[in-house]
């Protein structure tokens, strides 16, 4: 394999585990983050950071020619996985107050559509990010045996 292969693919990987956890990070700590002057403006940014995050997780995979480097970066897994508990309370923190008490984000009236479709839409983003995560681990698992 040649050179710019093996280093196309580390990168890939490399910038796919970034975004994962950047995704996964910034909505376990949106509880302290909090509204700033832009209210909700966070929230609104996440809705564009985690389509993102999950098209870049398609590239996690993409070391497993090497299987050493592959197994190396696999461990990462855990780690998002435990972020993406915190990231799921979060989640569903804004999902009962947008859509089971219907009210805003980051003020005391009726949520916007955007609010509305922004915690259903997260808690799939994060359910597709934790099927990528444990297809990785399974692929580890097959590779050991």
């Amino acid at each position: 394999m040649r050179f710019a292969e093996v280093f196309l693919r580390l990168g890939a990987s490399l910038v796919g585990w970034m975004m994962v956890f950047t995704y996964l990070v910034w909505i376990a700590a949106l509880h302290a983050m909090g509204c700033g002057p832009d209210g909700d403006a966070m929230h609104r940014v996440l809705l564009g950071v985690g389509p993102l995050a999950l098209a870049m997780s398609l590239a996690l995979r993409s070391t497993r020619p090497f299987p050493d480097i592959h197994r190396m970066l696999g461990h990462l897994a855990w780690p998002a996985m435990l972020l993406g508990l915190f990231a799921v309370k979060n989640t569903w923190i804004v999902f009962e107050r947008t859509n089971l008490r219907g009210l805003a984000t980051c003020a005391e009236t009726a949520p916007s559509t955007l609010q509305l479709i922004w915690a259903p839409a997260q808690f799939l983003i994060l359910l597709a990010l934790a099927v990528a995560l444990v297809m990785l681990r399974r692929d580890l698992r097959v590779e050991n045996d």
